[in-house]
């Protein structure tokens, strides 16, 4: 089937809730995807941080291959041995106690959100609310949708659930006015993703920590899509040198399977009963024995300089383009391999002339273009992005139009 026929095809069945941009991908190699028509497309989303070895990896293929073959699913009714292994991998790693395998960021980051409210429980008897903040995104269940403090993701689904407090980023006196002796958890992402691409100060980070300390409460880095090595550092915390009680991760886990998982400190060993959790498919034998290969390959330390010094680069050129064009990009940030240039009521025209180009990128809103390239990215695809980058801006200088922006 070609492009215009797969498109007619989902237009007639599936429901319409994705904005999608006018391609279809078949297939990819390295950086690159390619349609059912064979163009090839630079990418710089990574399916939203999730294909962080790019794609046709071919010892991620080989393991997905290799446990199918032996063993596609279980249910944690009993024990497997790839499930085992890495939770053994990610201890190790992390230096956390403990881990729990589900199938998604959403699910994480609800499961860890479900923790912190059982030790306000079982340790201070009446702790239950939380607080988030301003530009979060933790996921679609009810609860991490609460969590999450953007409007437009509330909408027609009032009421949300109780007991959940917003204060702002780097603002540690915005915590203190809505902390209180019934506050159980707070749960941040060190680098906002879909909010804009909002670095959290690490003295920010380091305030909360103590505060936390202080009061006993739990503090959780959502790492869903800032971890697995994107910031340089195995773990985001690593790069703040602030260490949560509890962490998420998914998106990249998988190398592309579905996978989510919590890592919790003693704290949480200490007061989880059996029943606590539960899932059918987390710790999935295919799904894990995949994450095994993500997680020991990303582990490595020259994998890891690569990161570094390959985001050090996108930084430099990225402040480049904007000093050409300080008139349009009015802010570069981020850090490792996720960054967002600030381009007000311009992202989702850049977005698509970009596509036009043959280089994928994402507008977390129509202020800022996100960039999220496979770890796997060289200083030639660099080039290349920034080229079709700045071409799109240099148009949109010349005739001073974007659709929709007077």
């Amino acid at each position: 089937m070609n492009s215009e026929q797969i498109i007619q095809m989902e237009n007639e069945n599936m429901l319409a809730t994705y904005s999608r941009l006018p391609i279809v991908i078949k297939t990819g190699k390295g950086c690159l995807v390619y349609d059912p028509e064979g163009k090839s497309y630079l990418d710089f989303v990574a399916g939203i941080a999730v294909n962080l070895l790019g794609y046709g990896y071919q010892p991620l293929i080989q393991a997905i291959i290799e446990q199918a073959q032996e063993l596609i699913h279980a249910s944690n009714l009993y024990y497997t041995l790839p499930q085992t292994q890495l939770a053994k991998d990610l201890t190790r790693i992390s230096g956390f106690d403990r881990v729990f395998f589900n199938n998604s960021g959403a699910e994480a980051n609800e499961i860890a959100l479900k923790m912190a409210r059982f030790y306000g429980r079982r340790i201070h008897g009446n702790r239950y609310k939380f607080i988030t903040f301003s530009r979060s995104f933790h996921g679609r269940t009810f609860l991490t949708l609460t969590a999450t403090a953007q409007e437009k993701f509330h909408h027609d689904l009032e009421p949300l659930v109780g007991g959940m407090s917003y204060a702002e980023l780097n603002q540690i006196e915005s915590v203190m006015k809505v902390i209180d002796d019934e506050t159980c958890g707070i749960i941040v992402e060190p680098i906002q993703g879909e909010g804009g691409v909002f670095c959290s100060e690490s003295s920010f980070l380091h305030q909360i920590r103590e505060v936390c300390n202080e009061r006993d409460i739990i503090l959780i880095f959502d790492e869903v899509q800032c971890g697995m090595g994107r910031t340089g550092k195995f773990f985001a915390f690593e790069t703040y040198g602030v260490k949560p009680d509890i962490v998420t991760l998914a998106k990249g886990l998988g190398g592309g399977l579905p996978i989510g998982a919590v890592l919790v400190n003693e704290k949480i060993v200490n007061i989880t009963r059996k029943g606590d959790q539960g899932s059918t498919f987390g710790g999935n034998p295919v799904c894990t024995k995949a994450a095994q290969v993500v997680v020991n390959t990303i582990a490595q330390a020259d994998f890891l300089k690569n990161v570094v010094e390959t985001g050090e680069y996108l930084q430099q050129q990225l402040h480049q383009t904007q000093k050409k064009f300080s008139d349009l990009i009015q802010e570069v940030r981020g850090m490792g391999l996720m960054w967002g240039l600030q381009v007000p009521g311009k992202a989702k025209f850049i977005v698509e002339k970009m596509l036009e180009k043959g280089v994928i990128v994402n507008a977390a809103n129509d202020d800022v273009l996100r960039l999220l390239p496979p770890l796997i990215v060289g200083k030639k695809e660099i080039n290349q992005m920034v080229h079709s980058l700045e071409e799109v801006l240099l148009d949109i200088q010349f005739t001073n139009t974007v659709p929709g922006i007077d």
